[in-house]
């Protein structure tokens, strides 16, 4: 908008259409507004943005999850922005011209050390119920004080686009020195493929360990 000083015989200053007006000590001009050229992005721009694109579809669906498992390890960070940057970093293979998730070493949760040593899977197909048994280290438990620490079974379908089977979890929640932890999982009409995590939070708040990918389980 161009704006007229000291009434009609004033002078003017401001954006008119496609000109420009602009005052000096020598006199008043217009002048073109310059175009602006919109540039293609290159290979690398476009590559980095199915990077960001692709971390941040599976972190936005864990956010529930991820807002646990990273608050203590995040602050004063938020939790979505050091999870993104860590699995940015850590979590994504280079395949052709985009990228593959590594789901071993993608992370729910950040902490101290999960402590599970040793682990098995059964899955109850009549009652739909996965149940898991671990074995953990004792050191770790004593030193990290973890024994009573609540475990959070997590099931994630990483292709599931928001139809509402992405995330399933365990409402009833064991101790890590119980050794076991069952999830009922909801039925659907056909078969869907979860990657399961393991993690351990402080009953009240506070610290937790590191999740676990313990596999990947179609149902």
């Amino acid at each position: 908008m161009a704006i007229v000083k000291n009434g009609v015989n004033g002078t003017v200053s401001g954006k008119a259409g496609s000109v420009v007006f602009v005052s000096t000590k020598t006199g008043n001009y217009v002048r073109s507004l310059p175009r602006v050229r919109k540039r293609e992005p290159t290979p690398e721009q476009l590559l980095s943005r199915k990077r960001f694109k692709m971390m941040r579809s599976h972190i936005s669906q864990l956010k529930p999850i991820i807002n646990m498992g990273y608050k203590a390890y995040s602050y004063p960070k938020r939790a979505y922005d050091v999870a993104m940057s860590y699995n940015l970093n850590e979590a994504l293979i280079r395949e052709g011209d985009g990228f593959v998730v590594d789901w071993q070493k993608f992370m729910i949760a950040k902490g101290i050390p999960n402590p599970i040593t040793s682990y098995t899977l059964d899955f109850d197909q009549e009652n739909q119920v996965l149940q898991v048994t671990w074995e953990y280290d004792a050191y770790l438990e004593a030193k990290f004080n973890t024994g009573t620490y609540d475990s959070f079974l997590v099931l994630y379908n990483a292709a599931d686009n928001g139809n509402g089977y992405s995330l399933v979890m365990n409402d009833v929640k064991n101790s890590l020195m119980s050794g076991k932890q069952h999830v009922e999982v909801p039925k659907n009409g056909k078969e869907l493929k979860y990657e399961v995590y393991i993690f351990f939070i402080e009953s009240y708040g506070g610290g937790n360990t590191d999740s676990l990918h313990l596999g990947t389980i179609t149902i």
